[in-house]
């Protein structure tokens, strides 16, 4: 209550103050209002959001100038949001004006400009001796702040190497440390594939690639041939591993054993493509390409067709393998029709202890 009070005899002392407090609070609600929301590719392929608050039509794919946090940046337009509170708390800054042609020659500049940086750069770390790789340079479109992007094998002390590269070009050095699927993704390639990298032209985050993958799609793991520019494994094995996963629930993993017509085999390879199963045929060793639904046909017939009695000499066709197997009749010699009990296996090593030759009677 006594707030409201304050506020009023305020108001009532110094009117205009009032107003002008009043007009910048309706700034400050205008400022957090939503707008339309600009995804801007840089040259080193970030992805920030900007705002665009000035109502001006901005077409995809336009080069734009944006505000950031240390003078002006420009970008290439990739996508256009709606307003949203999740896009209002990643905006980075302010959408300014569609480049004009002083502008692209700035920009254009500054990529000789940037070479001259590298070039500067790789020349202080020879001389101080840092374990470090050099990949790329972005300058701002006012050259107010520099970042030199490069990797190395641990963590690298450039502190000295930041204050020298100050001084040579009175602007704010960024050094920012990368992996080497980064690095691969900025030096851009073609991979074995002879199309793009994949990281380069359209992934936008790293998934992790296991072994596992490799193991499910039965590919060899030959290093040279699944690493990709980054001596890491290819990215494009996660693209196919759900699709063998549902396929592979129809086929049996190589190694399995188990009868097929009721007898013996093992499963020697599986082709998913061509949709067929390698057995081999335990005691002869001879394989036979079976189709995955004549496999699983031919698996669920666990026995054969009787043996006829005027015929011990037997002879079945299995698909293209001809299988001969001599039946001969036996009799037990003591004309029982029960199996004989078999005799222990524990060699005396029972559940009992036996008695030493102290223990046992004379």
């Amino acid at each position: 209550m006594y707030l409201l009070q304050w506020h009023f005899l305020r108001q009532q002392q110094d009117p205009e103050r009032s107003k002008s407090e009043m007009k910048d609070k309706d700034v400050h609600t205008m400022e957090k209002q939503p707008v339309e929301i600009l995804q801007l590719a840089f040259k080193s392929r970030r992805l920030l959001m900007f705002g665009n608050r000035s109502g001006k039509p901005v077409n995809m794919g336009e080069m734009v100038v944006v505000s950031v946090d240390r003078g002006e940046d420009m970008g290439r337009v990739v996508a256009k949001m709606p307003p949203s509170e999740s896009n209002m708390d990643r905006i980075e800054g302010n959408f300014l004006r569609v480049s004009t042609q002083a502008d692209m020659e700035h920009f254009r500049a500054n990529r000789e400009f940037e070479k001259e940086v590298l070039k500067h750069c790789a020349a202080r770390v020879k001389v101080r001796n840092l374990d470090m790789r050099l990949t790329d340079c972005e300058s701002q479109l006012d050259r107010n702040r520099i970042r030199i992007f490069f990797t190395a094998d641990q963590r690298t002390d450039f502190r000295g190497l930041v204050r020298d590269m100050a001084s040579a070009f009175r602007a704010r050095i960024e050094m920012r440390q990368i992996g080497v699927r980064d690095d691969a993704k900025y030096k851009d390639g073609v991979g074995i594939c002879g199309r793009q990298l994949c990281c380069a032209g359209f992934l936008n985050e790293f998934k992790s690639v296991t072994l596992k993958s490799v193991r499910d799609q039965h590919l060899s793991p030959n290093p040279s041939k699944v690493s990709g520019a980054c001596s890491r494994l290819m990215c494009c094995l996660e693209y196919e591993t759900e699709f063998y996963h549902k396929a592979s629930r129809t086929y049996p993993r190589a190694g399995l054993k188990l009868k097929v017509n009721g007898l013996p085999a093992l499963v020697k390879s599986v082709d998913i493509f061509r949709e067929d199963v390698t057995i081999q045929w335990e005691g002869s060793g001879e394989e036979e390409l079976l189709p995955i639904e004549d496999f699983h046909r031919r698996r669920t017939m666990t026995t054969l067709p009787p043996v006829p009695a005027d015929n011990p000499l037997e002879t079945r066709t299995i698909g293209e393998k001809i299988i001969s197997k001599t039946v001969t009749k036996t009799t037990r010699s003591d004309g029982n029709k029960t199996k004989p009990e078999k005799k222990s296996k524990n060699r005396g090593r029972g559940r009992y202890r036996r008695k030493s030759n102290k223990e046992r009677k004379p």
